[in-house]
């Protein structure tokens, strides 16, 4: 199959779910990959008047000449007559993934936060891209789905992300690009073979070509392949993890009786269904260790990705690291909002009538505070004092957030514990005065059963 505007269309169209919606937005760097996109996608419109197409460039600010290339991407979607918008972004470098990986994460970070509802968000990748993924997943050892290469269509925030041009070769594109006069721009680092991918394009597979021609193509193919056994991998955790389920958990008990395989291939499916990357082949052999093995008396924690994987209770969890809990305590005038701490919500009060704290008993300004130990409280309608610690305990509260549940103090006399308790000697018995304490977004921090 040949590229045109009818073939680029036909793939974007084969590629996208049933449910994406119509409007296409293409990531235009402005080289010739995405300006051949976004000039067949601008002519395919004369076959399909409905096609709402719009184009933006990300400006990583690495280049001295970025706002140039701003401008030149600007004059090419004018003349396409396709809605541009641009966007600088601040590329902050990870030191374990290299300046190729950051400058990527922040570029997809942008896009995906700039997509409207309903929009699909369309790259250039072609074939030579792929068989460059496919190289340099090997040479990181890389499992099925890594060797799977990039996918013709992935969710991405509230749309999707189509590869339309998987199956053209870039020879491909630049024919087509000079037949119709295209005009792009080279940026000077893709020649740059201190960077990986480039490495693999100027010195890799040109070698590889003189034995293999077809090698491109190949390679998407056996990505293809790759993609259909990843697939079934995952149909079989989702078999296994079935039973093992307990709400967002995993029971380990029920992933130890798997074979070692099954278990890894479980664990895998469930941290990727929790938001977290799949880990390394070394950090996957700490955690099946850590959980599976360690004395059930332990409460064992993995880090990974900027998640924690913790066993409880015979359950395995995983949640974003822990927020930190404010060094200093809060002022609170319950009358207003208080935000706490990122990752732990916020409080405010909400009249109840004849329940809840006295609102006559309380001073103007509360304070809210975390707890340093040896805390107790007389929990309305009972007769004695309770430490915290013990009711923290019977009440499940999982034992990695119950330093970070807001005690809310009148005073130097503990009012209420979140949304949990309230201390009886500020319990209201006026049907007129009565306030509930209100934590929206609390975490979850009660354990699983």
């Amino acid at each position: 199959m040949s590229l045109s505007p009818a073939s680029v269309l036909s793939g974007l169209k084969a590629a996208l779910p049933a449910q994406a919606g119509g409007d296409i937005c293409v990531g235009f760097s402005g080289g010739l990959d995405s300006t051949v996109l976004v000039a067949a996608l601008a002519q395919a419109r004369q076959v399909e008047p409905s096609l709402r197409l719009r184009a933006i460039h990300i400006d990583h600010q690495l280049q001295p000449q970025s706002a140039a290339w701003d401008e030149h991407c600007r004059s090419i979607a004018n003349a396409l007559d396709v809605e541009y918008r641009s966007c600088r972004v601040t590329v902050v470098l990870d030191p374990e993934e290299g300046p190729e990986a950051s400058a990527r994460a922040a570029r997809y970070q942008a896009l995906q936060s700039l997509l409207r509802p309903g929009e699909t968000l369309v790259t250039a990748h072609h074939a030579d891209d792929q068989l460059e993924t496919l190289l340099l997943a090997l040479m990181r050892g890389a499992g099925t789905r890594g060797l799977a290469g990039m996918p013709a269509c992935q969710p991405l925030g509230i749309g999707w992300h189509a590869r339309p041009l998987l199956e053209f070769t870039r020879a491909e594109l630049e024919a087509w690009g000079r037949a119709q006069g295209l005009r792009w721009i080279d940026d000077p680092t893709n020649g740059d073979s201190r960077f990986s991918r480039n490495f693999v394009r100027t010195e890799i597979v040109p070698l590889l070509r003189t034995r293999w021609p077809a090698a491109a193509s190949n390679a998407s193919r056996a990505a293809a392949h790759l993609a259909e056994g990843a697939e079934l991998l995952d149909e079989l955790a989702a078999i296994d993890c079935s039973p093992a389920l307990v709400g967002s958990c995993l029971a380990v008990d029920v992933l130890a009786a798997l074979s070692p395989a099954r278990r890894r291939n479980a664990l895998r499916y469930w941290l990727r269904q929790r938001g977290v990357r799949s880990p390394s082949t070394r950090k996957l052999s700490a955690l099946e260790h850590d959980m599976l093995v360690a004395d059930p008396d332990r409460s064992p924690v993995v880090d990974w990705d900027g998640y924690e994987i913790r066993r409880f209770r015979g359950l395995l969890y995983a949640d974003r690291e822990l927020p930190r809990t404010a060094a200093t305590p809060r002022e609170w005038d319950w009358r207003e909002s208080l935000v706490l701490p990122p990752g732990l919500g916020t409080l405010r009060t909400a009249n109840t009538g004849g329940s809840g704290l006295s609102a006559a008993a309380l001073p103007p300004t509360l304070r809210v505070d975390f707890r340093h130990g040896g805390e107790a409280i007389r929990p309305a309608g009972h007769d004695h004092h309770r430490t915290l610690k013990n009711l923290l305990q019977e009440a499940d509260i999982l034992p990695w957030w119950r330093s970070r549940v807001p005690l809310i103090w009148a005073g130097d006399r503990l009012a209420a514990v979140g949304d949990l308790w309230i201390a009886d000697e500020f319990a209201t018995h006026d049907e007129r005065s009565g306030v509930r304490i209100v934590w929206d977004e609390r975490p979850w921090i009660v354990a699983m059963r």
